[in-house]
């Protein structure tokens, strides 16, 4: 990109007078020399007044990008942002899990099936549906939702409105299905 823009210009020097397009892009730069000889003298350019400088200057005529305060927030908004959320939370607590397993023995704790067990025989009923329901909604909304993307990655339910069919359909099956997993 840049070797063109000098290349250019430089062909001409030695031929004709310098232009007025080459006294002004290479202000540093001096022709010594009479027309029919090439001869020419530079000055040195500082790394920041070369780089930095020319996208210091470009930055300050971008144009600031809205935020998502100026948008309707829409159900797709909404869904994305869960997916991600919830794909977090479910191996955060897959690896957390994976974790107490294998120290919990190691430091003197009982997290085996038979701990885990009559610990939670002694939580009330509705605590253990409220629990389950809590874990089972990110778990099989992120499945889910996940199993919706790979419908688009073949093209299919791309239209707005099969997007929002889509993604109403996977909000009542999740509910649904943590419920029923809620209550096993």
């Amino acid at each position: 990109m840049f070797a063109p823009r000098i290349a250019a210009p430089l062909r001409n020097i030695g031929r004709v007078q310098a232009s007025a397009v080459a006294r002004t892009a290479f202000a540093k730069t001096r022709v010594m020399a009479p027309v029919g000889i090439r001869i020419l003298s530079t000055s040195q350019s500082s790394l920041k007044e070369v780089t930095v400088a020319p996208l210091i200057d470009q930055r300050k005529n971008r144009p600031l990008s809205p935020h998502l305060t100026i948008y309707q927030p829409q159900l797709t908004w909404y869904m994305s942002m869960f997916h991600r959320a919830f794909g977090g939370a479910v191996a955060t607590g897959f690896y957390a899990g994976a974790v107490g397993y294998a120290v919990a023995p190691m430091i003197g704790m009982g997290f085996d099936a038979a701990a885990i067990t009559s610990l939670i025989a002694t939580v009330p009923v509705g605590a253990k549906i409220a629990a389950k329901f809590i874990i089972a909604y990110p778990f099989t909304f992120h499945s889910l939702n996940g199993i919706r993307h790979l419908a688009w990655d073949t093209t299919r339910f791309m239209s707005l409105k099969g997007v929002y069919q889509t993604g109403y359909v996977v909000l009542g099956l999740s509910t649904v299905s943590a419920v029923g997993l809620a209550l096993i």
